[in-house]
């Protein structure tokens, strides 16, 4: 269970002038008034008019100037992405405007293993030999001056844009267009690479002021901002909130394929969640396991039959990458189980995919709240370990790891994440460091942040509706976790391969509602509850064509149960807990012990030794803290058990 934040609460005198001045339901006012939100109309009406004006961004005049004369002088372009949703969409952005011109263009998604991230010098070079005279770089560029200083000597152009942090050298390109470039102007740090990219096809398509955007590439920016979770905030909202209505009125045929394939329903809306939930992963999937290329030409695919095949094909991908996390999942799994008393988790494999690898540390950070470093060998030099780390609560990874370079072969990333390589030679010794350095370290889990505490009834359409007018949701302008006091159960189950998902079903006065934890086994003890206290999100749901609310759960408390009374018959007590073990084969006794104890209404110390009763006779394996029943062991008295006969003494 987490600590729950509840946020300041907003002055009620505000509130009651933003209902009046904007005619907005009092629950969106409390929500916009606790944001801060200074500009309520347009962030309530995001207006394209507001854009900014793109030639305020660092060498835009010489990137539309450069790039006009390329397309009109029948030069040859390329456009060097990445592969990954934002700058995938980028690519498609910058390769419709450039057919727009008429220019001769093609595209290049570089192969996550064997190119890397960024410009690769062989890669360039290959196409400057094919004749290309000019390169546009997209989500990428801004790290690259060794090789783009080496393309240029060779009298090949390279165009920089670009969204990431900016090195201590910057490349000396034709152009570097870059919101934040320190000779820059622009007045909004915070686009992705698609928004970046939008940027200059909105420079290389207006002739004058008055002219209109293209309008028509506002769905995929919409996909790459959301994709790579820039703020929702000044003209990213604007952009993504422009780009969802496209989305809605008229999807591309490859997103109609790919949203079929996802179970999406016809009538469903598609929202900023069903991009992140739905689109970004599988288009994501693509270069993970194969190469990007394929998730481009689904985006821009325009014949149905096209789409279709493309679609099936994504999805396929995203299957692969499914499989081949579950699987790696499992071993890290394993090894963490094994390493419990490191305050880090170090984790290698023979065979794991590099792909997958910040994918599946997440998964192992939120099963054990530890820091997480997963490594492989590299498919080029199977001495060189390479992965992913990500971080847990206000632990900055790459400080932390910084002093610690000169182990490395590579090394990058920020506070929550990084991306490292060492020699495998070095990995004992690494370890033994990091494990050394993270035991003077303590860390701190940001607590749950709670934007208000309604009642049961509170979960209703009403409550949904007044949501509508701050969406989209995403980073910057997060979904409210609202906290519902006492929601009346009826009924929940366990759900998944693992029993790992559960559903809950609210039962308040007005409606019925399903409420829904997933990878939350710890709370398999309170399934019998009749009543539970939830941190959640509300949002609407399809099943089969059938739209319904739902809770997504981010936490739940249940209340404080004192423990059984001593008089308690105690063959009773070990029925009970024999039952519950029987029943629920996935629930990690190590990590849920007081959970469990609360939910059986007995101490947490009873629970102990009543499980080492069971163990002395043989009746239960516990393993990794998974306890489970032995059902080759016949019946054995109680009092064979020497902690019984002591348990039985001390209790008189």
């Amino acid at each position: 269970m987490s600590e729950w934040q509840i946020l300041p609460q907003p002055n009620p005198e505000k509130v009651a002038a933003v209902m009046r001045n904007f005619s907005v339901e009092k629950l969106t006012a409390q929500l916009l008034v606790q944001r801060e939100i200074t500009d309520i109309a347009g962030f309530l009406q995001p207006n394209l008019a507001a854009l900014h004006d793109p030639f305020l961004l660092h060498d835009m005049d010489k990137a539309v100037e450069r790039i006009q004369e390329a397309a009109f002088g029948g030069e040859q372009i390329l456009i060097y992405g990445d592969y990954d949703l934002d700058g995938v969409s980028a690519t498609a952005v910058l390769f419709e405007t450039l057919q727009m011109l008429g220019a001769d263009v093609d595209v290049y998604l570089p192969d996550r293993f064997a190119d890397g991230y960024g410009p690769n010098l062989a890669a360039y070079q290959r196409f400057i030999d094919a004749g290309v005279s000019l390169f546009i770089t997209v989500d990428n560029g801004i790290s690259g001056a060794n090789v783009i200083e080496q393309v240029q000597a060779q009298g090949v152009d390279v165009i920089v844009t670009d969204h990431h942090a900016l090195p201590e050298i910057l490349p000396q390109a034709a152009a570097v267009v870059h919101p934040r470039h320190p000779e820059g102007e622009y007045p909004f740090a915070e686009l992705s690479g698609v928004g970046v990219a939008f940027k200059v096809a909105q420079a290389l398509l207006m002739e004058d002021a008055d002219d209109d955007l293209p309008v028509e590439l506002l769905d995929l920016v919409a996909l790459g901002e959301i994709a790579d979770m820039v703020p929702l905030r000044d003209e990213n909202r604007i952009l993504v909130h422009a780009g969802l209505k496209q989305l809605n009125a008229a999807p591309r045929p490859g997103l109609q394929a790919l949203l079929k394939n996802a179970g999406h329903a016809a009538q469903e809306a598609i929202t900023a969640e069903t991009v992140s939930f739905k689109i970004a992963p599988r288009l994501n999937a693509v270069g993970r396991v194969a190469d990007a290329k394929t998730a481009l030409d689904l985006l821009i695919a325009q014949l149905p039959e096209e789409a279709t095949a493309l679609g099936k094909e994504v999805e396929g991908f995203n299957t692969q990458r499914q499989e081949i996390v579950a699987n790696i999942t499992r071993d890290a799994q394993a090894q963490a189980a094994e390493k419990t008393a490191d305050p880090l988790l170090l984790l290698t494999g023979a065979d794991w995919h590099e792909g997958v690898l910040g994918i599946v540390a997440s998964k192992i950070v939120e099963t054990t709240g530890k820091p997480v470093i997963l490594l492989t060998p590299s498919d080029d030099d199977a001495t060189i370990l390479k992965g992913s780390g990500r971080s847990v609560g206000d632990l900055d990874l790459f400080a932390l790891l910084q002093p610690l370079r000169e182990l490395f072969v590579s090394f990058g990333g920020h506070a929550g994440a990084v991306g490292l390589s060492l020699a495998e030679a070095d990995l004992a010794s690494f370890n033994t460091k990091i494990q050394n350095v993270m035991r003077t370290v303590t860390i701190h889990n940001e607590p749950l942040p709670i934007a208000l505490t309604l009642p049961a009834d509170g979960i209703n359409e009403s409550t949904l509706a007044a949501l509508a007018p701050l969406q989209p949701f995403g980073a910057g302008n997060e979904q409210p976790i609202f906290a519902f006091q006492n929601a009346p159960l009826a009924g929940g189950t366990a759900m998944g391969s693992d029993k790992q998902h559960l559903k809950f079903t609210v039962a308040n006065a007005q409606m019925s509602v399903e409420a829904l934890g997933f990878n939350r086994p710890e709370w398999t003890p309170f399934l019998a509850e009749k009543q539970l206290t939830m941190a959640a999100t509300l949002s609407e749901s399809f099943f089969r064509g059938r739209r319904s609310l739902s809770l997504m759960l981010r936490d739940i408390q249940v209340p404080t149960v004192q423990p059984k009374a001593q008089t308690t018959p105690l063959q009773q007590e070990f029925k009970v807990l024999y039952k519950f073990i029987a029943s629920h084969p996935h629930v990690n006794f190590q990590v849920q012990l007081q959970q469990i104890a609360v939910h059986l209404k007995m101490s947490a110390q009873a629970l102990k030794i009543m499980l080492q009763v069971f163990l002395e006779l043989n009746f239960v394996t516990i393993e990794n803290g998974f306890v489970r029943v032995n059902v080759q062991q016949t019946t054995r008295p109680l009092t064979e058990s020497p902690t019984y006969r002591r348990y039985i003494e001390h209790r008189g």
